[in-house]
């Protein structure tokens, strides 16, 4: 037995509500979970460059931009080689400091890493070189490193949030140099030759000869 023409419509219009109401339930939902409501971790998310770093107290630890002849801004990231140990950029105050933006896949960062290697164990009481590995594992990190018997303190930037502050925007490698006191003395992005990395040095109060 056939319904009336109207009801029949009133049916359909009724599924057809139910169907709609039920897809924004469905949306908000995952919405609220992907945005971290409760019961959803924010640290388990893909994050996304310069956004707020996977391990609690890492990332940026000061607001002022890098700038010369000021004191960089401390940050706090993961141990590229344990992939625990957290490490600070104020933890090296008291020598020069090398800091550099790297990865496995930079052909320039693989040139300049045994520079660096040298540099640092000819001055080990006046210098401390300092990797910052830019979005990679701690594979990938490490691996680079060794291969090149690299053994200065690196670290994960895993995200690029600390790149971000840091404006390394420019592309890779990007180096900066920090006296003893913490202050910014000089950059350069790109890879830094041998004769360059004399230059710089001597910004930081460090004298090397290669």
């Amino acid at each position: 037995m056939k319904l009336p023409e109207a009801i029949a419509r009133r049916r359909d219009l009724g599924g057809v509500l139910l169907l709609w109401a039920a897809g924004m339930v469905a949306i908000g939902v995952g919405t609220f979970f992907f945005l971290g409501g409760t019961g959803s971790p924010t640290s388990n998310k893909n994050l996304t460059n310069g956004g707020p770093t996977a391990v609690p107290n890492t990332g940026v630890l000061q607001s002022q931009r890098p700038n010369e002849g000021d004191a960089a801004p401390d940050f706090a990231l993961v141990d590229a080689r344990d992939g625990q140990t957290i490490r600070k950029l104020s933890d090296f105050r008291g020598k020069a400091v090398i800091l550099n933006w790297y990865a496995s896949w930079c052909a320039p960062c693989k040139a300049e890493i045994p520079e660096f290697q040298q540099a640092a164990d000819a001055l080990s009481s006046q210098l401390v070189v300092l990797g910052v590995d830019y979005m990679e594992t701690s594979d990938q990190a490490s691996s680079i490193l060794d291969e090149f018997g690299a053994t200065y303190a690196a670290v994960l930037d895993t995200n690029g949030a600390v790149a971000e502050h840091y404006r390394v925007t420019q592309g890779l490698p990007t180096t900066f140099f920090l006296d003893k006191d913490g202050v910014l003395r000089a950059m350069k992005t790109g890879q830094v030759k041998p004769d360059e990395l004399v230059d710089f040095l001597a910004k930081v109060g460090v004298t090397y000869t290669p």
